[in-house]
C-alpha cells in the first residue's frame, strides 16, 4: 500500500470582482470559525485559501475586527434566514416553526454559535449591533405569528423571552437533558403573551 504525504497548497490566484471577492473570503472565515474560536483565527490560512495575499485580504477589511464583523454578520443573516415560518403552508403552527428552526440551527452549530456571537470580540459595538438586529428580527416573526399587537411592554418581554430561548438551546448543546422538541414545547409555554394578544 502507497503512502501519501498530504501538503497544504495554496489556491491558484485568480482575479475576482471586488464583492465577489469579499463574499468568498467571508465563506473562507464562515468555514474557519466552525472549527476554532475567533483568537485561533489565521489571517495568513484565509488568505492563502483564498488565493491572495495578506495585504490584499486587508484592503477588504481594514483589520482582523473588521473581518471577524463581516463573518459574524454572514452567520446571522444565514440563522435569520433558516428561522421562517413555512410561507407554503398557511396551516402550520407559525410560531413553532419559528421557535424550532431557531433552536435547531444552535443545535447543529453548538459551540460555534456560541463563538460566534458571544465569543472574541463579542463586546464589540457592531457585534453587538448584529445580535440586537436579530434579537428584534425574531421578536417582530413571533409578533406576526401570533397575531399580537405590538407595544413597547410586549417588544421588551419578547426580547426578554428570545433571550431565555437562546439560552435553553445553547445549553442543550453542552447537557442535552431535553431534545429540540422539548425545548420548543417548554420555550412556547413560557411565551409571556397569549396568542392573539392586544399588548
Amino acid at each position: 500500500m502507497s503512502t501519501r504525504t498530504e501538503t497544504t497548497e495554496p489556491t491558484a490566484r485568480r482575479r475576482l470582482p471586488p464583492e465577489e471577492r469579499k463574499r468568498q473570503l467571508v465563506a473562507i472565515g464562515l468555514q474557519e470559525l466552525s472549527t476554532r474560536p475567533i483568537h485561533a483565527l489565521s489571517i495568513d490560512q484565509v488568505a492563502q485559501k483564498a488565493g491572495i495575499s495578506r495585504g490584499l485580504l486587508f484592503r477588504y477589511f481594514p483589520t482582523k475586527q473588521d473581518y471577524y464583523v463581516a463573518v459574524v454578520g454572514a452567520a446571522a443573516r444565514r440563522l435569520l434566514r433558516a428561522a421562517v415560518p413555512d410561507a407554503a403552508d398557511p396551516t402550520a403552527d407559525q410560531l413553532r416553526a419559528v421557535v424550532h428552526a431557531f433552536v435547531s440551527f444552535v443545535d447543529r452549530h453548538g459551540d460555534n454559535y456560541q463563538s460566534f456571537f458571544h465569543g472574541g470580540f463579542g463586546a464589540d459595538p457592531q457585534i453587538r449591533e448584529i445580535r440586537e438586529h436579530m434579537k428584534n428580527t425574531m421578536v417582530e416573526r413571533t409578533l406576526a405569528a401570533t397575531g399580537t399587537e405590538p407595544s413597547p411592554t410586549v417588544r421588551m418581554l419578547l426580547r426578554a423571552w428570545w433571550s431565555m430561548v437562546e439560552s435553553l438551546a445553547i445549553d442543550r448543546t453542552t447537557d442535552p437533558v431535553f431534545t429540540v422538541d422539548d425545548v420548543v414545547d417548554r420555550a412556547i409555554d413560557a411565551l409571556p403573551i397569549p396568542s392573539g394578544a392586544t399588548g
